[in-house]
């Protein structure tokens, strides 16, 4: 019996297949969870998805990666690089040691789509977004156990936050204080919308104004015999009745007039007090609002959002990205990165080097298509020379919002097939057809669009007239 006990007692030990009892400070203790991650993302689905499903995949990991151990514990910068590390290994392909030319940054995948990235989200938001809960949960006086614990056990009072000795409430207080330190006042977001106010601090709490009313006024918190009243205590009874004395003339009498000019736009009302988030409409909490401050604020920023056309395959639309940012591995790119070509030509005229806006805007193929889609759309034709000039175009052009993104989703799905009609010259060994490079792309665009669209339309209509099907 008595070995039985020791075995059941030792920690660390697992419980529902979480570790317990560790030192989450040190980088073995996350041994088990970036093992997970691992399994997750195994070579099987490398091998088998497409640059979309991988970013899908992804995505989904980032929501369903054993959370538990980093909802409560900070995660060590190591750590997060680690599986950071994972994850970019998977959505570049790369397995192993195989080292590949990265023609992104990470950080700019992680980034938001209105931030001109792809919209993964970083691990490090979402550890620090999921301990901000408690600190939501604690400030909120939701009467949960986890609040009464550690008001019982830090002895805290009122909106402060702070730790009576070493612990993960502790840990907790002080990533709070080193975002605050960057620029990130997590607790100014949280704020008492007061009701009836029977349950908030007149001088303790902070419902009203940028400050709490005891260190904004000092002068009059001296004075106050009363310092735990509520506001309700304050606005039944004259402000000055629990004073132990007059106020005086000078910083008294100003502190004074001021409270009371404060006072004078509070009206209470039947409702009981409670705390909201401002960071979005319903005010309550939410660990994507956080999770979506941390990156804007870290992650890079770009110019422009990243443009996003739904009626496409998701790998399509990584591919326009990254055509928006000339990360495609085009001759000149490769060389610019030290990577020995046999020539700079382009593959499909040879008469100019292969640049980004020569393959897709500039080379006669390239023209050749652009025209038939003017004429398909019976559009008036503009030469384009780059995709800064087909994007202030697409912009410019005149025509209803549903219409405009199936014909950037054309443009789209024009320069992937081109793309590939390029790959095939280079890697095939049988020669890719010229001529049905164009019902290739009418028949893709089709596809994709009546699989993704809410729209029935037939055949016909798509070819003769499909600026008119979204009308």
């Amino acid at each position: 019996m008595k070995l039985l006990l020791r075995s059941v007692m030792k920690a660390p030990f697992k419980y529902l297949g979480v570790m317990v009892g560790g030192n989450e400070s040190l980088v073995k203790a996350w041994n088990d969870t970036i093992n997970k991650l691992k399994m997750r993302l195994s070579k099987l689905k490398l091998k088998t998805l497409f640059i979309g499903g991988r970013l899908t995949l992804l995505k989904s990991v980032l929501g369903s990666t054993p959370i538990y151990n980093m909802s409560l514990y900070k995660v060590p910068k190591t750590v997060l690089n680690s599986m950071e590390a994972i994850r970019r290994n998977f959505f570049n392909g790369t397995q192993d040691d195989e080292r590949k030319i990265t023609w992104v940054k990470w950080t700019k995948v992680l980034a938001s789509k209105k931030q001109g990235g792809l919209g993964v989200s970083s691990f490090y938001a979402l550890n620090r977004a999921l301990l901000v809960k408690w600190v939501w949960r604690f400030l909120s006086r939701d009467n949960s156990l986890w609040a009464r614990i550690i008001h019982a056990i830090h002895g805290l009072n009122g909106q402060e936050l702070s730790a009576s000795h070493s612990s993960t409430w502790s840990s907790i207080v002080k990533e709070i204080n080193i975002l605050k330190t960057q620029g990130i006042d997590i607790i100014s977001h949280c704020k008492i919308r007061v009701g009836n106010g029977r349950s908030t601090s007149f001088w303790n709490d902070l419902w009203i104004g940028d400050s709490c009313f005891r260190y904004k006024f000092p002068r009059l918190y001296a004075l106050d015999i009363n310092k735990e009243c509520t506001v309700a205590d304050k606005m039944v009874a004259s402000f000055t009745s629990s004073f132990r004395r007059e106020v005086r003339g000078g910083a008294e009498s100003l502190q004074l007039t001021q409270i009371l000019d404060l006072l004078g736009t509070v009206i209470l009302s039947n409702m009981e007090d409670r705390w909201i988030w401002d960071l979005n409409g319903d005010g309550e909490f939410c660990v994507k609002d956080v999770r979506n401050l941390l990156d804007v604020t870290f992650l890079p920023k770009a110019d422009s959002p990243t443009r996003w056309i739904k009626t496409i395959p998701i790998k399509v639309n990584i591919f326009a990205w990254k055509v928006s940012l000339d990360r495609l591995p085009t001759r000149s790119n490769l060389a610019r990165r030290g990577v020995l070509v046999p020539s700079s030509s382009c593959l499909i005229c040879n008469v100019s080097d292969e640049d980004l806006a020569h393959l897709l805007f500039r080379c006669d193929l390239a023209i050749e298509v652009t025209r038939l889609v003017y004429r398909w759309w019976n559009l008036v034709w503009i030469p384009l020379d780059s995709y800064i000039s087909w994007l202030s175009w697409i912009k410019a052009l005149r025509m209803n919002s549903r219409s405009k993104s199936v014909l950037e989703g054309v443009f789209y799905t024009a320069w992937w097939s081109i793309w590939s009609y390029r790959n095939q010259i280079l890697f095939s060994a049988k020669k890719p057809r010229k001529e049905v490079l164009f019902d290739d792309i009418v028949m893709r665009s089709f596809t994709w669009c009546i699989a993704r669209s809410k729209n029935t339309f037939r055949w016909d209509s798509w070819l003769q007239h499909p600026y008119l099907l979204f009308l």
